[in-house]
């Protein structure tokens, strides 16, 4: 059988392409989760484009890296389209308002001005190193919630603390942990309310 390098050419696009369009499901269902979820029923259906807020933290930097490794992983979640990070600043510029530390309300009548479905606010409660028999110990705490930006309703929240298995992990990647960690359980959550 003979191809043309046209059609060849055509059915590498279509792969690459088909390729980037599936989830990596591995990614979340291999991992277990301690996370406390809560999804709404029926209520995921109608969100499709959301807006990420930076998160209350102890420090602004803190709650702007945790909010950016979510972003990560609803990107390869896709289950969301995600507003422009510089799309948000430039709304919130001309409303004159803060980025981070909007309640949720604010959040998501902002959301809401950016075209989004729904806004994701969250809060670092616990982004520290601790001594455990004399090793230095990461220890993350983390909850996150999906607003409605029409109705102003819980869509869906989680929220997990943890401590690091050892000391050999930065504060940082033991941040990236748990995110994942987050996200894989409400990942099951949100497959099964499908």
């Amino acid at each position: 059988m003979r191809v043309s390098l046209r059609t060849l050419g055509s059915i590498i696009v279509i792969s690459i392409l088909a390729g980037c369009a599936s989830t990596d499901e591995k990614y979340f269902l291999e991992t277990d989760s301690d996370a406390n979820v809560y999804v709404a029923p029926s209520g995921c259906r109608s969100i499709s484009k959301i807006a990420i807020m930076p998160f209350k933290g102890p420090t602004e930097l803190i709650g702007q890296s945790v909010s950016d490794m979510f972003v990560t992983e609803i990107l390869r979640s896709q289950y969301y389209e995600l507003v422009e990070r510089s799309q948000m600043a430039n709304v919130l510029n001309e409303s004159e308002l803060a980025l981070s530390g909007l309640s949720a309300t604010k959040a998501a009548e902002v959301g809401g001005m950016m075209g989004a479905d729904g806004v994701m606010i969250g809060t670092v409660s616990e982004y520290e190193t601790v001594a455990h028999r004399g090793k230095p110990i990461p220890v993350v705490g983390i909850s996150a919630r999906l607003i409605d930006c029409k109705s102003g309703k819980i869509i869906w929240s989680v929220d997990l603390a943890k401590r690091a298995s050892s000391g050999g992990m930065t504060l940082s990647e033991h941040g990236r942990d748990v995110v994942h960690e987050m996200m894989a359980g409400l990942y099951r959550k949100l497959r099964s309310a499908r």
